[in-house]
């Protein structure tokens, strides 16, 4: 139980210091990162565009309930399930379970990813995509 706890710590400490470093990166520009909790019971697949007939970026895995990814901005692309029509841009996931960061760039649907609570203006840390 100790082990588990303290990777959750680690790994929010992680997310942590992602968010920062991203917000600090911002300073200087219009843009702007943070991460956002897949709490869905969705997984999320990572596209090249924000709709799914564009494809997945090759190579990239799904990511289950549990995992993060960081956010740059979000999009309007295809709609899902009537669960909106919202896309994230994403650089980088951390797979529920893991220490290790993995970087894929593309978009995940904001509906199955947290239900859409970050996109359209709800996180002032991800800005709509210009």
């Amino acid at each position: 139980m100790k082990l588990a706890w303290g990777r959750r710590v680690a790994s929010l400490a992680t997310v942590a210091a992602l968010t920062a470093a991203g917000m600090g990166l911002a300073s200087g520009s219009a843009s702007a990162t943070d991460a956002v909790f897949l709490n869905t019971s969705h997984s999320v697949g990572v596209y090249n565009s924000p709709n799914t007939w564009n494809g997945k970026v090759g190579g990239a895995p799904d990511f289950s309930p549990g995992s993060y990814v960081m956010a740059v901005c979000w999009t309007v692309g295809q709609g899902i399930d009537n669960l909106g029509d919202t896309w994230y841009q994403v650089y980088a996931e951390l797979p529920s379970g893991s220490h290790d960061w993995q970087y894929w760039s593309g978009y995940i649907f904001a509906g199955y990813a947290d239900g859409n609570a970050h996109s359209v203006n709800r996180d002032p840390y991800i800005p709509q995509c210009s």
